[in-house]
């Protein structure tokens, strides 16, 4: 709507003579109308006010509605007469009427004589710059003082001046061009609210996107680093956390422990009674190492990590741990995988070896291997126990 009014606007200023089509249809879609009115409805809409044009100069159209303010009952009836050519003329005698009128009438501009009783032209539009903000406001004056023009312009936001005595040609043209300018505000003001609007919508679209690709990020970072069976951290994840932890620990001159813990059995606990089970066995057992969430209290620590580093065995990473808590901590696994309810009334055990930083490897690697043999000391030993390593 905005693009045909600017359409029609330029139509206006390119136009010979200010034509109907000016006056009316411009100020039809960029003063608020929704839609085409037929005259006559006008006129019966206002026939009863006084002041009121009744003249219409163009059928099924409203024209630019345009008040004149004049205390000159002769002068007033000669604008009224030349403006009826192009616009819907409202009239009024003294300021009050005029203030009369636009709490009644929104109109499209206000043609003000400065020398007014009681409110002069001055203050009349500045009030009219409140009431009706999108009007154009013209002041007619015989005065060539600087201080009326001063006024006019600060106190009013007056843009249009017409001096005594003037043209009818010169009444016609300036109204028209004011109509216009003020037309062509507010169809800037009515863009500009819908690019406000647009952009809001737009921002509000980006932020729910936002956080749609947040909660993407975390099922990705999930599906990456995390074991689809179990839900604990995949091997690598762990080798590059084992990394992180040993870079850290070297700055600080700190301890770690790595635990890795088998199952007994395994393999002949998926042929007895199936895959599925064997699968269901290894999420309970995932269950037994998980590391509770991250809390405020302990953020500020490093947190244990549970991987699954291979198809039956688990790895365990415990930062600041010495050898009493990683003894703690395996012997709660080995002794929660013997206690485990599982179907058909089966049992099985598991292995758990400990590999202390630095005492028994100062690498990852040396570390690794020294927890992998200790694993093999404990299930030659007969499984369903726990071994510490040698020093390396």
């Amino acid at each position: 709507m905005a693009a045909l009014a600017l359409q029609i606007a330029e139509q206006t200023r390119t136009g010979p003579g200010l034509p109907a089509l000016r006056a009316g249809l411009i100020l039809r879609v960029a003063g608020g109308a929704r839609g085409p009115l037929h005259c006559a409805a006008l006129q019966a809409a206002t026939q009863e006010r006084p002041g009121t044009a009744r003249a219409c100069p163009m059928a099924e159209r409203v024209a630019a509605r345009v008040l004149v303010v004049e205390d000159d009952p002769a002068i007033l009836r000669l604008m009224q007469q030349v403006l009826s050519q192009d616009f819907n003329v409202f009239t009024a005698a003294s300021g009050e009427e005029a203030l009369a009128v636009l709490r009644a009438e929104r109109v499209h501009a206000v043609v003000a004589d400065q020398m007014l009783p009681g409110i002069v032209g001055v203050e009349l539009l500045r009030q009219v710059s409140v009431e009706q903000p999108h009007a154009a406001r013209i002041l007619v004056t015989a005065s060539a003082r600087v201080e009326d023009a001063q006024d006019a312009i600060n106190v009013a936001k007056v843009k249009r001046f017409l001096a005594k005595p003037f043209r009818t040609g010169e009444l016609l043209s300036t109204v028209g061009e004011a109509v216009h300018e003020a037309a062509l505000g507010e169809i800037k003001t009515q863009l500009v609210a819908e690019l406000k609007e647009r952009n809001s919508h737009l921002s509000r679209t980006l932020e729910a996107l936002e956080v749609r690709d947040q909660g993407l990020l975390k099922k990705l970072e999930g599906l990456a680093f995390r074991d689809g069976l179990t839900s604990l951290f995949t091997h690598r994840y762990f080798q590059e956390a084992l990394s992180a932890e040993l870079a850290r620990v070297r700055r600080r001159t700190r301890c770690f422990a790595l635990l890795f813990a088998d199952v007994d059995g395994f393999r002949a606990y998926n042929l007895a009674r199936g895959y599925a089970e064997g699968d269901a066995l290894l999420r309970e057992l995932a269950r037994l190492l998980a590391v509770p969430e991250v809390t405020p209290v302990r953020s500020a620590s490093p947190q244990d990590i549970a991987a699954r580093y291979g198809s039956n065995r688990f790895s365990l990473l415990l930062p600041q741990t010495e050898r009493a808590r990683a003894l703690e901590t395996a012997e709660r696994i080995r002794a929660g995988a013997e206690r485990l309810e599982l179907p058909g009334g089966a049992r099985i055990t598991v292995s758990v070896s400990v590999a202390l930083f630095p005492e028994h490897g100062g690498s990852e690697q040396a570390l690794i291997q020294a927890g992998e043999r200790a694993l093999r000391e404990a299930k030659a030993a007969g499984g369903n126990r726990v071994e510490v390593a040698s020093a390396e």
